[in-house]
């Protein structure tokens, strides 16, 4: 179903009887984690232990900062709420993984942590105009990582309820789809918090060279790097043209080296051809 495409920093984090622990499945675990010990506590002492946990901006600005990560759980309750949590697990092992496979441990340490952060400081701060951004809820962030899997593998196709779409194309329907039930009900916290993760997602992957068309930053701040040293050293920089990637080359590489030795950008490059090639196909 998936490319497997393999940053060289795709590692265990450790191992469990034998069994590689990667940050995906210490993900997976924690929230699993989190959600059995908030039923049991609910059950104990009751639903307004989930107060202490919200993501409530003057709580946070008197000292509460356990809230800027606790407020990701989600918060057991009815079966429909185990059952949305099954289904975000499973989203979260498939595509969660595939993001680390590609990106890396490190990488995507930093990348799942900016989508549970990022969202949280902004809420604090849109807090400051009056507006209400308390907030309880773990979706956010795991639709982030859907988008970073869409941004990485636009034309891969997807079967989600029985419907085969390209994983782009379900990007864009999922988050039209969310936002007008947010709208709906008048989620405004939960809308921005979506907004802002799929943002996190989208410009993550080209932040770290990875992604369709994802080199602008990183090729910005090297010619800028460049140019530094070249005015330390009165050299005269020369920039380089573009020229359109050899896939043949970089089949041949993997062919040779296999498909770990590849750069972000020469995986960039193989994903462009891949998604104009059944562009055309569709054609």
């Amino acid at each position: 179903m998936f490319n497997r495409d393999q940053s060289d920093d795709y590692r265990p984090l450790f191992w469990v009887s034998g069994r590689a622990v990667y940050v995906n499945t210490l993900f997976v675990a924690l929230h699993v984690a989190a959600f059995v010990i908030v039923a049991i506590l609910i059950s104990n002492y009751g639903s307004d232990i989930l107060v202490s946990l919200a993501l409530i901006p003057s709580a946070i600005f008197h000292g509460q900062i356990w809230r800027l990560v606790s407020y990701g759980i989600f918060p057991p309750g009815t079966g429909w709420d185990v059952f949305n949590f099954i289904i975000a697990m499973i989203l979260l092992i498939f595509f969660g993984r595939q993001v680390e496979q590609y990106i890396g441990r490190v990488s995507y340490l930093y990348f799942y942590i900016a989508l549970v952060l990022i969202p949280a400081v902004l809420l604090c701060l849109l807090s400051l105009t009056g507006m209400n951004t308390i907030y309880l809820n773990g979706y956010a962030t795991i639709f982030g990582v859907f988008i970073a899997f869409a941004a990485l593998y636009p034309g891969m196709e997807l079967n989600i309820f029985f419907v085969n779409m390209s994983a782009a194309l379900w990007a864009y329907v999922l988050l039209g789809a969310y936002s007008v039930a947010d709208i709906a009900w008048h989620e405004w916290p939960g809308l921005i918090a979506l907004w802002i993760d799929a943002a996190v997602g989208y410009f993550g992957m080209r932040l770290v060279g990875a992604g369709y068309g994802a080199t602008w930053l990183t090729d910005w701040i090297e010619e800028r790097r460049a140019a530094r040293l070249a005015k330390k050293h009165n050299l005269r920089v020369i920039k380089e043209t573009k020229v359109t990637e050899s896939i043949d080359e970089i089949l041949d590489k993997i062919s040779k080296q296999g498909v770990g030795s590849l750069t972000a950008k020469e995986r960039a490059a193989l994903e462009r051809a891949r998604a104009n090639l059944l562009k055309r196909d569709e054609r």
